[in-house]
């Protein structure tokens, strides 16, 4: 009985050994530990036209490997080879994962560039709004392509003294001429804090900006554009149209026309509304409230929020100021939004750039741009203004 017995055991033993075996022989196949690899391309950058949307785009598509067979190669973002590529950059991952579940994975840009836009007329891509009969004629007076390394101050205001607006700027930011100046193909418009604060007809200037003012007069029916990279301060960029008011004499109505208004940046202490003006195209027309005109300012905006910083790069920024009721605003090139002003622009102003503060977003002590960033981070650069007028073919 006991032999039979110890027998049994002994097979029992035997045979939980041999499935001992073939599990440990099985986890040993799956336990690879080993992950797959996987190269992706260099950067892609293409150029088209001016007028083009988009590039199609071609590229070897990035294939996995791995040391065991059945590895899976997916792409998790980007745009397929073949597809339309959009202007801008477009960043395109790929995932290869293999049997055992490890994943390696790797990624490459496609950068799509237009090429600069033509000197010869408006920015337009996609529906040229051009009147059939006519066409877009250069107005030398108030336009300027900045190539010089000498100032043009036979078209430009940089003195707020000598303009006739007799504006500052806004407190604690002091408009100031030095502050503008010409080189390497642009308009360099600077912003800093000033190393000793101004007094002057009882405010406090902390900061230096500047304003500069067309000599000539901006009207109706013409076409204005600005090439503009924005500073990465929390100071202003922008490209306007201002309007001088007088309730002695007239013009009564005191209007503004907004092209583009954006700061550098924005932080905890920006006022809400605001959050997104350091990547944004804004543009605004206003009846500013006066005692000969109305009580309340009254105001029409436009604006596209956008994915880019207004300072990560050059924007172009247009607007047709078609007739007194209809304004038209463009963002490189292509159509954004019309605005119809809630009284009739009919009046002449000046192209108007002003780098100034505003109180909903202030100065962050902690965080001052304009005494610890580079020359770079504190200049608002305008690659060049042009404005266009329509003639008879």
């Amino acid at each position: 009985m006991f032999k039979n017995n110890f027998s049994q055991i002994l097979l029992t033993l035997l045979f939980m050994s041999s499935i001992s075996c073939s599990n440990d022989e099985k986890e040993g196949e799956q336990k690879d530990a080993i992950a797959p690899s996987i190269t992706c391309l260099s950067p892609i950058n293409v150029n088209i036209d001016t007028t083009a949307k988009d590039a199609m785009v071609t590229y070897t598509t990035p294939e996995g490997t791995d040391n065991i067979a059945g590895a899976v190669t997916r792409q998790t973002s980007g745009l397929a080879s073949g597809e339309s590529f959009p202007v801008g950059t477009t960043t395109n991952t790929f995932v290869v994962t293999d049997a055992a579940g490890n994943t390696t994975s790797c990624s490459f840009d496609v950068i799509v560039a237009r090429n600069n836009p033509s000197e010869n007329m408006p920015y337009f891509i996609g529906d040229d709004p051009t009147p059939t009969g006519k066409k877009w004629t250069s107005v030398a007076e108030l336009s300027d392509e900045f190539n010089t390394d000498i100032f043009d101050d036979s078209k430009w205001f940089r003195d707020p003294s000598q303009d006739q607006f007799g504006w500052y700027g806004r407190e604690p930011a002091l408009f100031q001429p030095d502050n503008v100046s010409v080189g390497d193909g642009s308009l360099n418009v600077m912003v800093k804090k000033l190393q000793t604060p101004i007094t002057s007809n009882s405010r406090n200037w902390t900061h230096g900006g500047a304003i500069l003012r067309s000599k000539t007069k901006a009207i109706s029916g013409y076409y204005y554009e600005a090439r503009m990279k924005a500073n990465e301060t929390v100071m202003s960029s922008t490209f306007w149209i201002a309007f001088p008011q007088n309730c002695n004499s007239g013009p009564f109505r005191k209007l503004e026309l907004d092209i583009q208004e954006c700061v550098g940046r924005t932080h905890s202490g920006t006022d809400s509304w605001a959050k997104e003006w350091d990547n944004i195209y804004h543009s605004n027309t206003w009846r500013h409230a006066r005692t000969c005109d109305i009580n309340i300012s009254v105001q029409r905006p436009g604006k596209k929020d956008l994915e880019e910083k207004n300072h990560s790069r050059y924007f172009v920024y247009g607007c047709w100021w078609k007739s007194p009721t209809e304004i038209l605003f463009y963002l490189d090139g292509e159509y954004v939004y019309t605005i119809k002003p809630s009284t009739d622009f009919d009046l002449e102003g000046h192209i108007t750039m002003a780098m100034e503060t505003y109180d909903w977003n202030p100065i962050e002590p902690e965080n001052d741009l304009t005494a610890t960033g580079t020359e770079e981070q504190r200049t608002t650069k305008y690659d060049w203004v042009r404005t266009w007028k329509l003639e008879d073919l």
